[in-house]
């Protein structure tokens, strides 16, 4: 009975999937709160003014594909959010296929007022597709991209948006990250908005939590193969790395940036859940938390230093959110507003928590500054959970129900931009680059 109780606090606190909704308190932030974040966050909108020409298909043969290239690296960009983008019924009606048929007057003039101009052309040469792809400083009149890239449409396109991300603000882009969440009993590998969804795992009847490495080379998740949930860590590639094999219930799992796993587990006995790190195949475990009949879970390692961890408790009497190094030392609360918190997870930088917050009937996802505690709340809709950083620090993957059924959503770190990316069914979303 112990195991079973266990097991559906597990579900409870840190799936939330199974069990009954609690509602948030909709709670108005401090009027500050925007104005801190927003020395980190670039609100979409602002910034200088990105032109995007369609690109020109060199050959009838790269006329499929170039439709589909304009769309995937108009909507990258827009989604990066690092510039304005110039609405196309402004540009002129002239083909931008290279530099040579490039007009500047008409580009940094009256309507389209561009500080920057991307374009270039597409070509299918036997069946390989490539692409010549610009970057035009359109003041100054200077070339700053002159690349080709070859592939897939959705893949060239990728590369050349993040290519225009890195120049333009000296941060690597996410438009060829990937993600990784839990569809029906498998977990799902996609693209970063969702296309080229592929089973990566299918070893049992249910597998839940999976988790990247924040350099994401490995991925953890739990697996019921064994019959009681144990730990299971892959490469990215699907290789078996190892995990745990106890008789007790394990779950949340997390790798460090030094490849330790952190999870919780019931194996001290004593009717409660524990947080524990251990190699990677689930050798040398140790106990770091040790408050006996508590609910320890959801373990997330700092990802920038390597030497926090971030979890939730009950010691308090409700789920909230702790802290402690990792040796299990200083254990001390994060925040504490009364409801019940879930699911941290920290940003890469290692400045921001996410998280799930509910009160009486249904959960929504907070950002709070780790230094500061101030919170932004960034959902509303229906149930949204299981929140996970972009690499860039600037977006969020989560979990919402506002369809009507459990879908992986995206949008920036203020809350905006918010979009569908999974299709079919997507819980527990994990990214990493």
């Amino acid at each position: 009975m112990k195991i079973a109780r266990i097991l559906f606090t597990i579900i409870l606190f840190a799936a939330l999937a199974l069990a009954p909704a609690i509602r948030a308190q909709q709670e108005t932030p401090p009027d500050d709160i925007r104005k801190q974040v927003g020395t980190i966050i670039v609100t979409p909108g602002n910034g200088p003014n990105l032109a995007i020409a369609d690109f020109v298909a060199r050959a009838s043969g790269a006329n499929a594909a170039v439709a589909t290239f304009n769309e995937v690296l108009w909507a990258d960009l827009e989604f990066a959010a690092v510039s304005g983008l110039v609405g196309k019924s402004l540009y002129p009606k002239s083909l931008l296929p290279d530099p040579a048929s490039l007009n500047f007057e008409q580009w940094s003039g009256d309507p389209v007022k561009a500080d920057y101009l991307a374009f270039g052309n597409l070509h299918d040469q036997g069946g390989a597709l490539s692409a010549d792809t610009y970057l035009y400083d359109v003041k100054t009149r200077q070339q700053l991209i002159a690349s080709r890239h070859s592939g897939d449409a959705r893949r060239i396109a990728h590369e050349f948006a993040d290519e225009i991300v890195k120049l333009l603000t000296g941060r690597d882009g996410i438009a060829t990250s990937k993600i990784a969440y839990v569809s029906g009993g498998s977990i799902k590998m996609a693209d970063y908005d969702g296309f080229n969804a592929r089973v990566f795992a299918s070893d049992g009847p249910s597998l839940l939590f999976p988790q990247f490495s924040p350099d994401g080379r490995h991925i953890a998740y739990v697996s019921f193969k064994s019959g009681v949930p144990n730990i299971v860590v892959r490469s990215s590639d699907g290789g078996l790395v190892g995990g745990t094999r106890f008789n007790s219930t394990t779950s949340s799992p997390s790798i460090s940036p030094n490849g330790q796993l952190a999870f919780s587990s019931a194996i001290g006995g004593g009717g409660g859940m524990d947080i524990y790190v251990a190699n990677l195949d689930g050798s040398n475990a140790r106990q770091l938390t040790r408050t006996r009949s508590t609910v320890n879970i959801s373990p997330r390692w700092n990802p920038k230093t390597g030497r926090e961890i971030a979890f939730i408790s009950d010691r308090g009497g409700s789920p909230q959110i702790y802290v402690m190094d990792s040796s299990g030392a200083n254990q001390r609360p994060v925040i504490a507003r009364g409801g019940q918190s879930d699911s941290p997870s920290w940003s890469p930088d290692g400045r921001y928590l996410a998280f799930t917050y509910g009160g009486a009937g249904s959960f929504q996802i907070f950002v709070a500054d780790v230094a500061t505690g101030q919170l932004l709340q960034l959902t509303s809709r229906g149930r949204n959970e299981s929140p996970s950083w972009s690499p860039d620090s600037r977006h969020i993957a989560f979990q919402s129900s506002r369809t009507g059924s459990w879908e992986v959503w995206q949008m920036h770190i203020d809350g905006s931009g918010q979009r569908q990316v999974s299709r079919g069914g997507g819980r527990s979303p994990t990214w990493a680059k």
